[in-house]
């Protein structure tokens, strides 16, 4: 009678290939034809081992039915011998043995399924394979033997397959694929013999079992590789398109390897791009450096100071400047560290001087628009803000206005007096330095505002803060010194300007516009005060 653990062991199988299964999936390549009949080859070995599961249930006494016993015999018999025909199939497949000897193999297996399956039937009658007893345990017959090895001779015919493509592999990726191929074959053929030696135990579950997790083993070491390798290779290929050298560097075994060594750089390193001493590249590096910030660097060993940065950051990018050809020019250093070695890591080393010219013009424009903007910002004559500026002023207001912002400011607009008069009679310097004394006296009233001139003689300031708190006392501070300098005989000390303010209202005024309007009005009308009084 077979022990309880039987159906555990069996139970245990399949789930463990239901958990490899579950996780081959997320790499799956279903256009790969392989991958697909792994799949199913695991779904046949599941089934058999929750079948062999079962027969463990009949077999320990568990669950007793002589007939049912018998019939879960029968099956798991059939699908033994359904299975080997599958394994054929699959590992034909595996290690890609042409059709012309791949069909004869298939027709020999597919033949001694039909007879193991004959064997069962007569058996059903005959009981010449196996038997239950009254007391529900399994006996073996004399035609248990040739049931064996009928199923087995599948796997000597697959084990001779695999060792030919073993023995005609002519690289190591070729040989390692083919042997696991080996292992797979090697794994239930080796448990097939202790089945027979003690036909109570779950021998072919745990064989079938260790066979697939042996492919699977291989496929996912051989996702890894290529990922690895394919990840080394698009750095370097991208790094070679632009780089003048591109050289791998593995600390580990004390080797550098150079992909890419342009023309310029080729007569620099000598026999350098030959060899795979990383001292090559140190030595290059202090050939070809100009002294300045980075000669710290390159000190002792540009190597061993990659290899400190890259504890810290996974790649890193200095710049330099080299002295090649007598010509001093800049140049860029990247290095990157391979994910896939952790003591490996890649330098490209470009030359970045159209790039440091086109920035530094880039930044002399940026300083000329500074300067233009500066310049327009900025009225010419009295050095107060322009008109422009004050249009820009204006919309920045108006933004606020229109995100019902509590704003509060007042506009003073201020119109200069006898200007053409002065310029007509006294010339236009007289002119200039009458305005300029105008706008004197509007800064240093409003001395925390910001003053524009809009017009020829037209002034604007605008009003904030402490100073629009102010506005009454410093509007009439302002009108007081108008009456005082208005009276100077000087001319280069008179002064004369209308001038009116207005508040900006949240209830009446739509824009800065309307408020500018008023003010406009209250100086037109202080403009004619003063006509009225000459």
């Amino acid at each position: 009678m077979a022990n309880p653990l039987y159906s555990v062991l069996s139970f245990t199988c399949a789930l463990v290939l239901l958990i490899f299964m579950n996780q081959f999936k997320l790499v799956l390549d279903k256009s790969e034809k392989t991958d697909k009949d792994f799949m199913n080859l695991s779904n046949w070995v599941t089934f058999f081992c929750l079948q062999d599961g079962i027969w463990g249930l009949f077999g320990s006494g568990t669950i007793r039915n002589i007939d049912l016993f018998f019939i879960s015999s029968s099956i798991s018999h059939a699908a033994a011998a359904f299975l080997a025909y599958i394994w054929l199939s699959y590992i034909l497949n595996f290690i890609s043995i042409e059709r012309d000897k791949a069909i004869p193999a298939k027709m020999l297996s597919i033949s001694l399924v039909l007879f193991q399956l004959v064997l069962l039937v007569i058996n059903y009658k005959s009981r010449f394979i196996f038997d239950i007893s009254n007391e529900g345990v399994y006996i073996t017959r004399a035609g248990r033997d040739l049931l064996y090895y009928s199923q087995y001779f599948t796997f000597f015919v697959i084990g001779l397959f695999t060792a030919y493509r073993i023995a005609s592999a002519k690289n190591a990726n070729t040989w390692r694929h083919y042997a696991a191929g080996f292992l797979f074959i090697l794994a239930p053929v080796l448990c097939g013999f202790l089945q027979k030696a003690y036909p109570l135990a779950p021998c072919n579950s745990i064989g079938f079992m260790l066979g697939c997790c042996t492919i699977y083993a291989f496929f996912i070491s051989k996702i890894s590789r290529n990922r690895d390798l394919s990840q080394k290779a698009v750095i370097i290929s991208g790094l070679s398109a632009d780089y003048d050298l591109v050289v791998y560097v593995n600390t580990a075994k004390k080797q550098a390897k150079y992909y890419q060594v342009s023309e310029k750089f080729a007569p620099l390193l000598w026999e350098g791009s030959t060899s795979s001493s990383p001292q090559s590249f140190d030595d290059f590096m202090k050939r070809i450096h100009v002294p300045n910030e980075f000669s710290e660097f390159i000190e002792k060993s540009t190597l061993e100071k990659c290899s400190e940065i890259l504890q810290t950051a996974p790649h890193y990018t200095i710049p330099f400047l080299a002295k090649i050809d007598e010509h001093i020019e800049h140049y860029r250093l990247k290095i990157a560290s391979d994910k896939s070695n952790s003591q490996a890591f890649i330098i490209g080393i470009t030359n970045v001087e159209l790039e440091h010219r086109l920035e530094e013009t880039a930044q002399r424009l940026r300083k000329d628009l500074q300067h233009t903007k500066l310049i327009a910002n900025k009225d010419p004559l009295t050095g107060v803000g322009s008109a422009a500026a004050f249009k820009a002023k204006c919309e920045l207001i108006d933004n606020e206005i229109k995100a019902k912002d509590k704003i509060k400011f007042a506009i003073v607009e201020c119109d200069v007096n006898d200007l053409k008069v002065i310029n007509d009679s006294l010339g236009h310097d007289m002119g200039d330095t009458y305005l300029k004394n105008c706008t004197k006296v509007f800064c240093s009233i409003f001395s925390h505002s910001p003053v524009f001139r809009i017009g020829g003689d037209e002034f604007v300031i605008i009003l904030y803060d402490a100073q629009y708190n102010q506005r009454s006392e410093l509007f009439e501070k302002l009108k007081s010194v108008v009456k005082i300098k208005a009276k100077s005989k000087s001319p280069t000390n008179r002064i004369s300007f209308a001038a009116g303010m207005a508040e900006y209202n949240s209830q009446i005024d739509e824009s800065i516009k309307d408020v500018l309007k008023r003010a406009d009005t209250f100086m037109y009308i202080d403009k004619g005060k003063m006509k009225k009084g000459r």
